[in-house]
């Protein structure tokens, strides 16, 4: 899913440039919103049934007419948010505020901020440039996108690996592991991908590997197969997961000493 992150001062022209850019990328794929509210908090309807439940604690309340469905979700956090979007199938999110975040942005004004790709840009720029802003990955999203390119008559499954970083293996603990060397990571991941799609009955593959420092218990690796027969998927799934392990796990551990207790 990619993201389109929208910044500037009050007043500055924000949502009638977002308002614009919508239609452009519906044109492209499903597209969401997001807006910060800041100290603003959304004010639900007093006394109607998907507030009162809500204040009798329900995490997640969801009404629905013939034409839309709103939901309150009892959680506040962008990243959360965009991952349930990225598991919807959205394409597309553009994100109006949230300054302090690190996704790649369109400046509207003479705001001064890092991450900038466009200022004051058409609406139509941002489509020429939509390979320079930020991604999110989730596995469900990859699943999406193999549903919406490959589906066919033929499509018999979709097999999916989600890879964590083990903390204990043998007497060995890891703490994190290191993949601050992003473009041998996305050369070989590329390459992996390319090689599952090889096997007769593959249909497609998606392939993500997280990069940074991953701590131990954090998602590492997510991949997607959708192919004609369970077995097909299956052994590109093993191929991938196994090249991934010996050619880029294995020298990618930072070991921080040894475990003593059963594994």
């Amino acid at each position: 899913m990619r993201i389109i992150h929208v910044v500037g001062r009050s007043n500055s022209g924000k949502t009638t440039f977002i308002h614009s850019l919508i239609p452009l990328l519906k044109e492209h794929g499903k597209t969401a919103v997001i807006k910060h509210l800041h100290s603003h908090y959304f004010e639900q309807a007093p006394g109607k049934d998907t507030t009162t439940h809500y204040e009798h604690g329900a995490d997640i309340v969801i009404g629905t007419d013939p034409e839309k469905a709103i939901a309150a979700i009892r959680n506040g956090s962008l990243h959360d948010m965009l991952n349930l979007l990225s598991d919807q199938g959205v394409e597309y999110t553009i994100i109006e505020g949230h300054k302090a975040e690190s996704f790649q942005k369109v400046v509207i004004g003479d705001l001064e901020i890092e991450g900038c790709v466009l200022r004051n840009p058409r609406p139509e720029d941002v489509l020429t440039h939509i390979s320079e802003f930020s991604e999110v990955y989730t596995l469900q999203g990859l699943v999406q996108e193999l549903k919406r390119d490959h589906m066919s008559d033929d499509t018999g499954c979709i097999a999916a690996f989600n890879g964590i970083v083990r903390k204990v293996t043998g007497t060995e603990i890891t703490e994190t592991m290191d993949f601050t060397d992003t473009e041998t990571i996305h050369t070989l991941s590329e390459d992996i991908r390319k090689g599952m799609e090889q096997i007769p009955g593959v249909l497609g593959v998606r392939f993500h590997h997280q990069t940074g420092i991953i701590p131990a218990g954090d998602d590492l690796t997510y991949i997607a197969v959708i192919a004609r027969h369970r077995p097909e998927a299956f052994a590109a799934l093993m191929q991938g997961i196994d090249r991934m392990k010996h050619e880029l796990h294995d020298v990618g551990k930072t070991l921080e000493g040894e475990y003593h207790g059963n594994a």
